[in-house]
């Protein structure tokens, strides 16, 4: 499989439980995600931003990798430049670290520009230690394990006609509201989940306390 992995440079809890993660597969560091990488002694294989939150040192001892250095001032996110890369290599999945923490609007940001990906037909999540978030606007099929918790948190005023396989609360033909907590903390029954739908745009979330 073509993976992708985005570090960016937001809080990573547990930083070296996703260190399996990283190892062979392409890895592209946002700014500050180098940092991470330095850590776990992992080298990234592109190196994109304005570098604001990386000491030269530290660019330095990564001179033989790829650089696409971006003004700091300009119209997109380091973030957004990354996944725009990513993008452009056709990858069959992509996964999205560091892109979550303190910065709220980062981190909403970051997990709209999922709908990026849709776009082009590549699988991809934002990920931390917590959570694993998806962007979707039609049918979706996840697995898990049974006890794993689930939400559907829908994007648009609405999400029409929505069917669930495998999870403790299922819903039948039913019609999920932005303003509302409706399909927050399901339950996967099944190793397997199935989400349909008819109409809307909604995120999937799988998380652990």
């Amino acid at each position: 499989m073509n993976k992708i992995i985005v570090i960016a440079s937001g809080p990573i809890d547990h930083l070296q439980f996703f260190k399996p993660l990283l190892e062979d597969h392409i890895i592209v560091a946002v700014d500050g995600g180098l940092n991470h990488l330095d850590k776990l002694g992992i080298k990234p294989h592109v190196l994109i931003g304005d570098f604001d939150s990386v000491e030269p040192s530290l660019l330095e001892k990564y001179a033989d990798v790829n650089v696409y250095k971006h003004p700091t001032r300009k119209d997109f996110t380091d973030a957004e430049l990354a996944i725009d890369y990513a993008i452009d290599q056709s990858p069959d999945e992509v996964v999205l670290m560091g892109m979550t923490g303190h910065r709220i609007d980062h981190m909403i940001t970051n997990i709209h520009l999922l709908k990026r990906f849709v776009n082009h037909d590549i699988l991809a999540y934002v990920l931390d230690y917590h959570n694993k978030v998806y962007y979707c606007n039609s049918d979706i099929e996840l697995e898990g394990n049974v006890g794993d918790l689930l939400s559907i948190v829908p994007l648009s005023g609405s999400v029409q006609k929505v069917k669930t396989y495998g999870l403790e609360y299922p819903l039948n033909d039913e019609t999920l509201y932005f303003h509302e907590s409706r399909g927050v903390s399901n339950v996967f029954s099944k190793p397997k989940v199935r989400i349909e739908t008819g109409s809307g745009e909604f995120l999937i979330i799988l998380s652990k306390d």
